[in-house]
């Protein structure tokens, strides 16, 4: 369970699987938690029920009360809150439909519970990493970028797209770890679309790889992007290469502690648009990292994020050039007390 968590609020009911694990630590779902004071409630399945007793009693966690659902989750989330005498709570509303949220508004209403829906609470929590959650994402892309590193050198012309792409997920299972999120590799044309789909395209000598990719370690992510070439590149490969390194190599230079998002999102941008390709930038320059592969803060043009130290992002900029080619250099990078860390380390 995660150390000092606390929420100094109105009950708070968590329906969302990442949440639950940032409070939780527990390397499996099917339940959800409702958090009341120092107490927490998990309401769970009987199948569920044996796994959890047993988490509890390894972790020596004695504040937790389980609740078996004997009808739904939404029944007994109200059983709880009738026999707690709870009258208002906050719902995480991170992860409900809309069949759960009508469900449980009806089933609030019918019992005067009065209720909060909030989608930032835990964004606001999680978004500074502490000391565990930085060695989590440190190994992720420790991972990545060897994982990175070898499957490059085994590019070559007459693979195809897919071949690629699961020899780096067997490089991952090797590694014991799974993708972050479905493993880019877009090469010549295809590699003009941010989030092609990897194909049956074959690599061609001269062409141009762009290998999008990231894993999880004890829950954790990491991200990076490189573009490479198989042989001798076109020189319009190469110049527009050279831009978009300037980008993320400026745009990461200036990332400290205090600094406004959106201004390191303009560093990137002002690059791009110096040389012509304002419109072939067609993405923001970055995002958080964390539980999420996308996660708060945004480095957006309309960003409202400040970093500050502990955050973890992504600088990530991109020229592409539709029915030709694309470029995409990205690392995850650490926001320390007297500048940055780059945490992906494979090479250009």
């Amino acid at each position: 369970m995660k150390k000092n968590f606390n929420i100094d609020i109105k009950p708070i009911l968590v329906t969302n699987p990442k949440n639950i694990f940032y409070i939780m630590k527990a390397d499996f779902d099917g339940f959800w938690l409702l958090l009341y004071g120092k107490k927490i409630f998990t309401i769970t399945s009987e199948m569920i029920k044996g796994q959890l007793e047993q988490y509890l009693k390894q972790n020596n966690i004695k504040n937790m009360e389980i609740f078996v659902i004997k009808e739904s989750f939404s029944d007994t989330v109200i059983d709880i809150c009738c026999k707690k005498n709870i009258k208002e709570l906050i719902v995480d509303a991170t992860d409900i439909s809309y069949f759960l949220f009508k469900t449980l508004n009806d089933k609030f209403n019918k019992n005067k519970i009065s209720v909060i829906y909030d989608n930032k609470i835990f964004a606001e929590k999680r978004i500074i990493k502490d000391s565990a959650e930085i060695r989590n994402i440190q190994n992720a892309c420790k991972i990545v970028s060897q994982v990175f590193e070898i499957i490059k050198n085994r590019t070559v012309a007459g693979m195809t797209e897919l071949d690629l792409h699961f020899e780096i997920e067997k490089e991952f299972a090797a590694r014991h770890v799974v993708q972050s999120f479905k493993t880019i590799v877009a090469s010549g044309e295809n590699s003009a679309n941010p989030h092609h789909v990897s194909g049956t395209r074959k690599i061609r000598k001269n062409d141009i790889v762009l290998v999008d990719m990231g894993c999880i370690y004890k829950g954790y992510c990491s991200d990076l992007t490189r573009t490479f070439f198989i042989g001798n590149p076109k020189k319009e490969y190469e110049k527009i290469w050279d831009i978009v390194k300037l980008a993320h190599d400026t745009a990461l230079y200036n990332v400290k502690k205090d600094i406004k998002a959106r201004d390191i999102d303009r560093f990137a941008r002002n690059i791009i648009n110096q040389n012509g390709y304002d419109k072939n930038f067609i993405h923001t320059t970055g995002h958080g990292v964390g539980l999420d592969i996308h996660e708060s803060p945004y480095i957006g043009s309309k960003s409202k994020d400040i970093l500050k130290e502990g955050m973890v992002i992504t600088i990530e900029p991109g020229i592409y050039i539709q029915n030709k080619f694309g470029v995409r250099i990205e690392d995850t990078v650490l926001v320390t007390k007297n500048g940055f860390e780059v945490l992906t380390t494979a090479k250009y």
